[in-house]
């Protein structure tokens, strides 16, 4: 089993880093329309409204590890050489936007944690802090945060958070029809390297 990237198919920690961040950006997904629009017990939401946060910045870590393995390797596989230059094209451009998802989402999630008025221990008489799975606190660029910039993070957190799943729809889409339609070994060399 290949360590490293090459021209033959993606190393071990790449596949590693490319399923395990899409299970837990399906999770993190899953569980933030659940936790919002479905859970209406408000002890049971905190609960997993403090998961989402602990997740997210478990996903930020995961992120920021996979970009720098990316950007460390000296090759990696080539598309298909049938595929046409469109195509090659637009899956460029959305394993960019992809990449700059998986840093934005966490990012703009915990700047809406941190922005919330309950975050700031004079205005309420307790605190929720940001923990990430009770072990440590993340430090808050909004230690006054207000009702205004929640709402505007918020906003842009779930606009993120839709287009994240849009585009990995069409990723996913992509890789089945070049599985499924064109039998070549894009998805093959992502599963067995």
């Amino acid at each position: 089993m290949a360590l490293r990237d090459g021209p033959g198919g993606w190393g071990w920690p790449s596949r590693v880093l490319h399923w395990g961040m899409a299970a837990l950006i399906a999770a993190m997904l899953g569980l933030g329309v659940y936790m919002i629009r479905i859970e209406r017990d408000l002890i049971v939401q905190y609960q997993l409204i403090q998961l989402h946060k602990s997740l997210g910045a478990t996903a930020l870590l995961l992120a920021v590890l996979r970009l720098g393995w990316r950007l460390a390797q000296p090759g990696r596989p080539a598309l298909p050489a049938a595929m046409p230059a469109w195509q090659r094209r637009a899956a460029t451009a959305s394993h960019l936007a992809l990449y700059a998802l998986m840093l934005a989402l966490p990012v703009s999630g915990w700047l809406t944690a941190s922005a919330s008025p309950l975050n700031d221990a004079d205005a309420v008489p307790f605190r929720i802090p940001n923990m990430v799975f009770g072990l440590f606190e993340l430090p808050d660029p909004f230690p006054r945060g207000t009702e205004a910039l929640e709402a505007a993070l918020g906003t842009l957190h779930r606009g993120l958070a839709l287009t994240l799943a849009l585009l990995l729809t069409v990723h996913v889409a992509a890789a089945v029809k070049h599985h499924l339609h064109d039998r070549d070994q894009v998805l093959r060399r992502m599963w067995r390297g």
